[in-house]
């Protein structure tokens, strides 16, 4: 069968490179990367948002490596320079076949994600553990989010090599403390780590619910979206949201709270899912987003529809207003669903909390799943807009409530904890309490660096089967 797939920010119709004529005639070699290049250029000339940028085929090398051939391509419009990055990150994207249509984590891992620090003055480099997956050896171990790592089998602080953190053999970790006062780090206590294995990424980090008089906020941590474990054709995890916002709706949940901080993207159909399950009731069935293409293939604009009321009656939480949480690495997938209940909500109704988004208006398809090439490559070719056709997010989403949590005095909280910081900020508007205490000031200004879109396969895709 031929699959169509559709990603906001880097992800069709799989396009065959055929030389006409008779059906004899022998296909090219799909192992020469000249084969291979000629099948890109022939669809990126037709399908590329910016096909009219494209270099002129006989000014470039059709034997070069396809991935940088692929990237001779693009366009500058297409991507940008991240913020905290130097260099242009493009939305478009090339990748080996092999593990390109799996959401579980198929190489070796501990099982978490972290953030990189070096203190100012010091030549130290640390490493913040962010988030935990669930059945992973980093969660077996009893290492948590908030953890600052110091050393690797060596109680000597200092991580040159954050491969070290990722994968390999079981390992020991030093965690500790950061002392202000003499600027030095102070290990106490170790972690044994078993060996790294394939681990499941699962997208819910963590479904609560909170009730306080009146109030019942539910709260979900969806780290990508994603319909299942083994792929596009798996609806697992699009099931099990289903099973965590009919428990939210049991539970008489009237507020809800949407952590999607560390969010880059996925799935169009599990957005589309997530938002009816969000959405005021009475919106059902109406617009979910339109997507519009070049002006080659104009005839192919399409829009996608909310879930009907009967399909999530037991699940819709009917909610007027919602709060989310977002961050640098929210992008794409994550955006569409705040803006695409803009106009069914309103904006002065979604309140965001935290650091402005990335920004990613644009879709892409991906091309080559059902061919015998090694490639696939998902090149831009639809602008991503809401029901009203508004997509004026290029910069990203700013926050209603500007707040930063990756700094050295701030402490990180279990995800679902009261305590935590930009949880704690939604429930203190929730609650009309306002904030009783001042954020921790980052006096240090250390740098520090978390940028999962990079690491993440999903890196910002907003994907549609069709």
């Amino acid at each position: 069968m031929n699959h169509k797939h559709y990603f906001c920010f880097l992800l069709g119709c799989l396009s065959i490179v055929m030389t006409s004529c008779s059906t004899d005639d022998p296909k090219p070699d799909p192992t020469l990367d000249e084969n291979v290049n000629a099948w890109i250029y022939d669809i990126m000339e037709k399908h590329y948002m910016w096909y009219d940028e494209i270099p002129a085929k006989e000014s470039l090398d059709m034997t070069a490596d396809p991935e940088k051939f692929f990237y001779l391509l693009l366009s500058e419009k297409d991507g940008k320079v991240l913020r905290g990055e130097t260099e242009h990150h493009y939305f478009s994207r090339i990748e080996k076949k092999k593990t390109s249509t799996k959401s579980i984590d198929e190489e070796s891992t501990y099982g978490f994600e972290f953030a990189s620090a070096e203190m100012p003055g010091t030549k130290t480099k640390v490493a913040w553990v962010v988030y935990i997956l669930p059945n992973s050896p980093a969660a077996e171990s009893g290492l948590k989010r908030g953890d600052w790592i110091l050393a690797v089998n060596s109680e000597t602080p200092n991580i040159t090599d954050i491969s070290v953190l990722r994968s390999g053999s079981a390992v020991k970790f030093y965690t500790g403390e950061y002392n202000s006062g003499n600027k030095n780090w102070t290990i106490t206590n170790s972690v044994n780590i078993s060996a790294s294995r394939p681990v499941e990424n699962t997208p819910f980090l963590k479904d609560s619910v909170y009730h306080y008089g009146d109030k019942h906020i539910g709260y979900l941590a969806y780290n990508h979206f994603s319909s299942g474990p083994d792929g596009y054709e798996d609806k697992t995890w699009d099931k099990q949201m289903k099973q965590i916002f009919a428990n939210f709706k049991s539970q008489n949940v009237n507020e809800f709270v949407l952590d999607l901080r560390y969010n880059g993207g996925g799935l169009v159909t599990s957005a589309q899912l997530l938002t009816s399950m969000l959405a005021p009731a009475k919106d059902l069935g109406k617009t979910f987003c339109k997507m519009e293409y070049n002006d080659k293939y104009k005839d192919n604009n399409k829009s996608l529809a909310l879930e009907s009321a009967g399909s999530v009656s037991g699940e819709n939480l009917d909610l007027k207003q919602l709060y989310v949480l977002v961050g640098p690495n929210s992008a794409s997938a994550s955006e569409a669903v705040i803006n695409c209940l803009i106009p069914y909500m309103g904006r002065s109704n979604i309140t965001l909390i935290g650091e402005q988004t990335i920004g990613k208006t644009v879709g892409s398809e991906q091309y080559g799943d059902n061919q015998d090439y090694d490639w696939l490559i998902s090149p831009i070719v639809l602008h991503i807009k809401n029901a009203d056709g508004n997509a004026d997010y290029e910069d990203g989403f700013v926050p209603d409530i500007l707040l930063e949590e990756l700094f050295v005095n701030n402490t990180l909280y279990p995800l679902g904890d009261s305590r935590e910081l930009l949880l704690k900020t939604a429930f203190n508007q929730i609650l009309k309490t306002g904030l009783k205490s001042t954020p921790a000031e980052n006096t240090e200004h250390t740098k520090i660096f978390f940028k999962s879109i990079l690491n993440k396969r999903t890196n910002g895709m907003l994907l549609l089967p069709q």
